[in-house]
Order: structure tokens, then C-alpha cells, then sequence
């Protein structure tokens, strides 16, 4: 499966877990319990949700198997419209091989989306490339001013047919491979501050969520559906209990920050006492 296509979610270190001390390590297990969400006050009951009415997935292959959830968790929201569009091995630093602008104007051109969850990166440690043939080496100051771009463009695209459009960018997991890891560790770092400087834009942590104690990989977690494997055997991708552990991670930061209904906008005191969602 190459390519699926269908119509119809905090700024948290860089994923390693502390090591320092009881009280360090008691604060790195509860952290494995809650959700390592957003910028700029995502909890904040001063900032207005956003109503979605057309929600779309894009990314590489571990968002194909969140969307594929995701879809289903929506599935009963009343009017709600869905696309998602999935890419095995693709990710901003070779367009060559996956144009992603292409794709998500085209997303965006057709679904008009209010909220959009990206999940790119995994792929991304390479030497970026460019039209004419030239590269800029992976890590390079250069590649990290070029990445970071790429990133920024992804969520003006986003928002080309809707600039109220809510996006949520969905840092890598941590996987079985330690040196993809570190490189991981450095991708997410980058996005999280490219996306944290953008407007109605939210970082989403899923390190946590998959790793053990010590911030390392873990094929499941026993308070994590209910202790069932949760990675696939090659430690990249998601079973299906994983997707779902995923899904519903992002859903729940979605919600924080956008609603589904009424049909017609909340009441202003409605939609203050919307804003008080917190962990």
C-alpha cells in the first residue's frame, strides 16, 4: 500500500525521560500518564475553540494507520467531512520522491479544511533536496534553515483556501532503531519550534505516549490500551492497537482546541466555559 487516499491533537523536552534523582524520576513517570501537549496556552481559557467542520489527515505511512482510526472516531460527528492522504517512506526532504506542497494544496483545494493533522518527519533524516539537482547536507545549518522552511510552507498550504484553518502537527515516536532515534529526538525539536511560532498552530508530543520509563522504546505498556502490543515488529510503525492509542491521543488534543457541534456557534458564555478544558 503506497499511497491511500479516502473522503467522507506541548512542548515537552526533547522525549528523554530524567534519570537524576527520585523526585526527577517520579516526574518522568507521571508524565507517561499525561498528555505532552501544546504552545501558546493550549489549555488557555482565554482562546476561543475553532468549529471543524471539514477535518483532514496527511503524512507518511504511521499516519495512514492513525487516520485510518481517527476516521472512525469522527465517523458519527454530525456533518462532519473527512479526507486523509498517506504516503509510505515520504517526508519533506525529498520532493523528488513525494512532492508533498503538490499533494496538500490539492487536499486543502478540494477539503477547504478547519483543521488539519500533519504527521511527517520519520523519513526526514536525509540531505534535503531541491529541483535543480542540488542537496544541503542533513543537520548543516543550511538543512536546518531549509527544513524549518519546508515545515512553515506545509502549514501555509494548510491554510491556502482557509486561514482560520487549526493545525496540529504530530511529533514522531520513538522507535526500536536508537541512532534514527537521536535523529528524531533533533527533527521533533526543530518542528516543535517551527510550529510553535506559527498562529493557531500546536506541537502534539507522542514520545511519551510509546516509550518506557527510561524515555526508550517500548512494544507495549501496560497502562496503555490495556498493556497490548502497541509497535509493529519492525519498531517503526503502529499495530492496530497502536494506531488507536494514537488516535485517541489526538483526538483528545483536538478537542482542546477545536469543537464539533452545536451546528451553530456557541453562546459566548458557552464557548468561555468550552475554554476550561485542562489536564
Amino acid at each position: 500500500m503506497a499511497l491511500a487516499v479516502t473522503g467522507c491533537a506541548g512542548l515537552g523536552g526533547d522525549g528523554s525521560a530524567a534519570h537524576a534523582g527520585s523526585d526527577s524520576k517520579s516526574k518522568a513517570l507521571a508524565a507517561l500518564d499525561r498528555p505532552k501537549l501544546g504552545p501558546k496556552g493550549l489549555f488557555d481559557p482565554q482562546a476561543p475553540k475553532r468549529r471543524v467542520q471539514s477535518l483532514v489527515v496527511v503524512g507518511d505511512s504511521i499516519s495512514i494507520s492513525l487516520g485510518s482510526e481517527l476516521e472512525k472516531m469522527v465517523a458519527e460527528k454530525p456533518g462532519l467531512r473527512f479526507a486523509r492522504l498517506g504516503k509510505v517512506s515520504s517526508g519533506l526532504a525529498r520532493p523528488d520522491f513525494f512532492d508533498w506542497d503538490r499533494h496538500m494544496e490539492d487536499m486543502a483545494r478540494r477539503h477547504r479544511p478547519d483543521a488539519v493533522v500533519v504527521m511527517l518527519g520519520t523519513n526526514d533524516n536525509k540531505h534535503l533536496r531541491y529541483p535543480d539537482g542540488s542537496q544541503v547536507t542533513y543537520r548543516s545549518p543550511e538543512w536546518e534553515r531549509g527544513y524549518a522552511a519546508r515545515v512553515r510552507r506545509i502549514i501555509d498550504i494548510c491554510r491556502a483556501f482557509n486561514p482560520d484553518a487549526t493545525v496540529f502537527w504530530m511529533g514522531a515516536p520513538v522507535t526500536a532503531d536508537d541512532d534514527l532515534n537521536r535523529d528524531l529526538r533533533h527533527i521533533n525539536a526543530l518542528v516543535r519550534r517551527t510550529v510553535s511560532s506559527q498562529k493557531d498552530c500546536y506541537y502534539v508530543d507522542t514520545w511519551n505516549l510509546f516509550s518506557a520509563q527510561d524515555g526508550g522504546f517500548a512494544f507495549s505498556k501496560p497502562d496503555v490500551e490495556n498493556g497490548a502490543t502497541l509497535r509493529a515488529r519492525d519498531g517503526i510503525h503502529m499495530t492496530t492497537a497502536g494506531a488507536q492509542a494514537l488516535a485517541g491521543f489526538c483526538l483528545g488534543v483536538m478537542e482542546n482546541r477545536i469543537y464539533w457541534e452545536p451546528s451553530t456557534p456557541p453562546k459566548p458564555q458557552d464557548q468561555a466555559s468550552q475554554g476550561k478544558t485542562g489536564v
